[in-house]
């Protein structure tokens, strides 16, 4: 048991004696002493991301006047629904009202976008691009082992890198179309986007990315002509479903080292096919609200 429980213990003997002690029932008194007020309260506090550590609870609760071990805290922060989770950062100045905007309105942004086209092409698709830094500096993250023993991942400082350039297909065929180049510019990005527009020369592409200063807007000199592009609400990667695909990269290639360069880039290749083959492919990379959107588009 825990410090507390023990001086607890120490204070009902000191002012009861036995009799003090034996008059407790232990399981009710650590597992019954949150109410539901405080249960729900608990709960708020936990989806504002309050809680870095389960000490964290012990002390709000302990503020609201009910005192808990460690390991009892650990049991109601599992009944108020928490789970221990890495945040992802949010930045200060994102709007989150042009966030909720943007999900609302998409397919009317893609119909305005597609409709002085749709004579000329015989079909719109609809994608969602950006490109991610991988590098010899291996990423290093969770995995699992065994209890009590420490895992280790092998390390080495070697400043090379390069960047993956991805895009994936919002609906239809949920295809996945990829670039590795050295460097992030606008004439590589420019490159990207004349490979997706060579795909279907026939048709319309729609490129949803953000508004990095290497990436063109839309209309401006060097994007083909058959594609569109939609820029992203400043601030607002979660919105772009290639951001989760990155991060299924990087899970696949962390704690591991490669020699060079062009070994990295060979498993950024067999990745990304594994994906393109497993069980909903790339599909399942796409947000449940976009698609509904890119639907609507065309009915609009």
């Amino acid at each position: 048991m825990c410090r507390a429980s023990v001086f607890e213990y120490i204070k009902r003997f000191a002012e009861g004696g036995v009799a003090g002690l034996l008059a407790v029932d232990y399981e009710r008194e650590s597992r019954g002493s949150v109410d539901a007020a405080t249960l729900e309260a608990m709960q708020w506090e936990l989806y504002e991301g309050n809680f870095v550590r389960a000490k964290d609870a012990q002390r709000w609760l302990a503020g609201r006047k009910i005192r808990l071990a460690l390991t009892t805290v650990y049991y109601w922060l599992g009944k108020a629904g928490g789970v221990l989770k890495v945040p992802r950062k949010t930045h200060v100045d994102k709007d989150a009202a042009a966030v909720e905007e943007f999900k609302r309105t998409l397919a009317k942004k893609l119909f305005e976008l597609a409709k002085p086209h749709r004579k000329r092409y015989k079909r719109v698709r609809v994608w969602a691009a950006d490109e991610h830094r991988y590098g010899l500096l291996p990423v290093t993250r969770r995995c699992w082992g065994l209890r009590g023993e420490r895992v280790y991942a092998p390390y080495r400082t070697r400043y090379e890198w390069g960047y993956f350039y991805e895009a994936l297909e919002l609906d239809g065929r949920c295809r996945g179309e990829f670039l590795f180049a050295p460097t992030v510019r606008k004439d590589v990005a420019n490159a990207f986007l004349r490979q997706i527009g060579r795909l279907e020369p026939d048709s319309l592409h729609i490129v949803i990315w953000d508004g990095a200063g290497f990436h063109a807007k839309d209309g401006e000199e060097g994007v083909p002509a058959n594609v569109r592009l939609l820029p992203l609400p400043p601030y607002s990667p979660e919105l772009n479903p290639v951001e989760g695909l990155g991060d299924t990269i990087k899970d696949a290639l962390a704690n591991k080292l490669h020699p060079t360069l062009r070994a990295l880039e060979d498993a950024l290749w067999e990745e990304v096919r594994t994906i393109g083959v497993r069980a909903g492919g790339f599909a399942s990379m796409i947000h449940d609200w976009i698609c509904p959107q890119v639907n609507a588009s065309g009915k609009t």
